[in-house]
């Protein structure tokens, strides 16, 4: 299964490219924004990364838990997005999104990666709301998912770190 975005394509990342998962989370430019001082986190381990992303995500064997992808550009591989679990009590689900170097920022990458996820999530998976949380220091984030139709609906402190929660509804 493809999904076709009007820039990207999004296909399922396998268990085989877990590693390049984890390089991107946490030793590529984005890193800050997943791990590290913006995000008051240490930088886990490769084995403490796979506690939180689960085979599942990989492998589709739950997708009512989650599942990743890779965010294509013609055959090159640029970042990831997922859902995590829904939530069948209001059909609604957390996205995460990760454009590894910054080359790939700016070019409306990532605001077609949300469209065409959150296209296949509404029509295919029932979901009603997709909401992602984003540290306040990540402007070009915000704009890209202000643009995808993303709303602020709250700011928050979590611990010293600036948060904003972003709604897309289904139409």
């Amino acid at each position: 299964m493809i999904l076709e975005g009007k820039t990207v394509s999004l296909r399922p990342m396998t268990v085989e490219e877990m590693p390049t998962f984890y390089r991107w989370s946490t030793q590529s430019e984005a890193t800050p924004f997943w791990y590290g001082e913006l995000q008051g986190d240490k930088v886990p381990s490769y084995e403490e990364f796979l506690r939180d992303w689960q085979r599942y995500y990989f492998d589709g064997s739950e997708p009512e838990k989650g599942r990743s992808f890779v965010i294509l550009v013609g055959n090159r591989t640029i970042g990831q997005i997922n859902y995590n679990e829904i939530n069948r009590e209001d059909n609604s689900v957390e996205l995460d999104i990760i454009i590894a170097e910054d080359r790939d920022k700016n070019k409306g990458y990532g605001t077609d990666a949300l469209l065409t996820l959150t296209g296949y999530l509404f029509k295919r998976m029932s979901i009603e709301t997709c909401w992602i949380e984003v540290v306040t220091k990540n402007p070009r984030a915000i704009r890209a998912y202000e643009k995808a139709g993303f709303r602020r609906i709250k700011t928050f402190m979590d611990g010293e770190i600036g948060c904003i929660r972003m709604e897309l509804k289904k139409q």
